[in-house]
């Protein structure tokens, strides 16, 4: 995650989802409370990431299609981006998640770091350990815990590398769902397969890497870069999730092509 995608058309689909996960909705069932984690990267700036906020634009078309699967979330994220304040204090400071979700916000470098040699891959490890235990603490007592890597599940980069902040190892998620909390993941989908049989794969690592939850799925993004967010339920939280995730996802996120629901064997 990085300061500069605040209020782009990537939040407004991150967001919309979290609410209709966390928050009550008619199905009569409590609000689920929330953690957020972002693994907070510095501002890179080397490409037009972060610059699609055109959907803010007040056409006829875009209330259509964006502001009316969710205004007040629609109009909170243009204001923020009117103010040119997009960054995650903003998000937090915004009132578009419940009102008593935990925002864990320290940032995740090795700036300054040293790179070369045994001792500084101990430190920059140590530094990561020091980094994840201050996000367990903090998300301690929620329901669910959103994990929001600057690009998503991890890959053949080594955690103490330059870009190994930008991802979530699955050792990272284990303590999460040890001590009963469901995990929504970000996840961005790489350019060299079709989305699909990429998140095909990753629910597959998922059931296998991340035992004790109930099958694990995926809502499919489709607006901006191609992501997706996993949904890994326990089975307290389960039923719920995979209720409102299909509630969501057949409404107007669903018609209007933001969003689809992906679990194993169905894509």
């Amino acid at each position: 995650m990085q300061n500069r995608y605040v209020g782009d058309v990537g939040d407004f689909g991150k967001y919309g989802l979290l609410r209709a996960l966390c928050l009550p909705g008619s199905d009569a069932s409590r609000a689920l409370s929330l953690g957020v984690v972002w693994y907070l990267v510095p501002d890179e700036g080397r490409n037009a990431d972060g610059k699609h906020t055109s959907y803010l634009d007040p056409t006829r078309a875009n209330i259509a299609r964006y502001r009316d699967c969710d205004p007040f979330l629609y109009d909170t994220l243009a204001k923020i981006v009117d103010r040119k304040a997009r960054n995650v204090t903003s998000i937090r400071n915004s009132g578009i998640l419940p009102a008593r979700t935990v925002f864990f916000e320290e940032p995740l470098t090795f700036d300054g770091m040293p790179g070369i040699g045994p001792a500084a891959r101990e430190a920059r490890l140590r530094h990561r350990g020091e980094w994840l235990q201050h996000a367990l603490e903090a998300t301690a007592g929620c329901d669910v815990v959103f994990v929001d890597p600057d690009n998503g599940l991890e890959v053949k980069t080594q955690r103490h590398a330059r870009r190994g902040p930008k991802h979530v190892f699955f050792n990272e998620l284990v303590p999460y769902l040890q001590r009963g909390q469901s995990l929504v993941i970000y996840h961005h989908m790489g350019r060299n397969r079709k989305a699909a049989d990429q998140i095909r794969q990753r629910l597959s690592q998922i059931a296998e890497r991340l035992r004790g939850c109930d099958a694990p799925f995926a809502l499919h993004y489709h607006r901006g870069t191609s992501r997706a967010f996993f949904i890994v339920a326990t089975k307290a939280h389960g039923p719920v999730l995979v209720d409102r995730a299909k509630r969501f996802a057949s409404g107007l996120w669903g018609k209007q092509k933001h969003f689809c629901l992906v679990r194993p064997g169905s894509t």
